[in-house]
């Protein structure tokens, strides 16, 4: 890679952050909810609300959203990990994760949060290309960095990445308008941040 994204990301200002993150979580979104409907856990509903507010916080700047209030109902919903013998408990809690971390930063205005929303949906990533590997010939920690940083799926999250910063970094003001076409990316890529085919159920609202 040319230059490192995350050091992109940390030099965008604090609202162009914020809309990287939120289109990075609709990318995750689908992790959740499919887990979710599977094991009759949680609240898909409100973590969708949750990153709904977020988009209203950027296109409608005096929204007065209580975030604080938003993380504790978030954090009743994340799965125990111990208390399910699947992979996709996983990916959910990184997803509940993510976006609690993005509550956080928004409240407290802190960007290093915001950037990690991007470290756990990698994280996520390399975990799952990690799974799938268990049955390769892999015999070292080195060897199994290298694969999952070659992996195509590995190498699309970090070219979403780039792509979006771009995207965002031209954003001046954001509203409506502009949070429409972020989402709308996501729809057009097709996919969530694991590959997973996204559906009609797994697109925003209407606002």
């Amino acid at each position: 890679m040319k230059a490192n994204n995350f050091q992109r990301l940390r030099e965008l200002g604090f609202y162009q952050q914020v809309a990287v993150a939120a289109t990075l979580m609709e990318r995750m979104l689908p992790n959740y909810q499919l887990f979710a409907q599977l094991m009759d856990f949680g609240d898909s509903k409100l973590v969708r609300h949750s990153l709904d507010l977020v988009w209203e916080w950027l296109a409608v700047k005096k929204a007065k959203i209580n975030f604080a209030r938003l993380t504790d109902e978030l954090a009743e919903v994340i799965p125990e990990v111990n208390h399910y013998d699947c992979f996709g408990v996983y990916p959910a809690v990184d997803t509940a994760t993510a976006l609690e971390t993005l509550l956080t930063g928004i409240e407290q205005r802190d960007s290093a949060d915001i950037v990690n929303v991007a470290k756990i949906s990698q994280a996520s990533v390399a975990r799952l290309i990690e799974h799938e590997s268990a049955e390769l010939d892999i015999t070292s920690e080195a060897e199994l960095k290298q694969h999952v940083r070659k992996h195509p799926l590995m190498q699309y999250e970090m070219e979403c990445l780039a792509e979006l910063i771009e995207l965002v970094s031209a954003i001046r003001q954001f509203d409506w308008e502009e949070v429409k076409k972020l989402q709308q990316w996501v729809a057009e890529q097709g996919v969530s941040n694991l590959g997973m085919e996204l559906t009609a159920e797994d697109s925003t609202d209407e606002q």
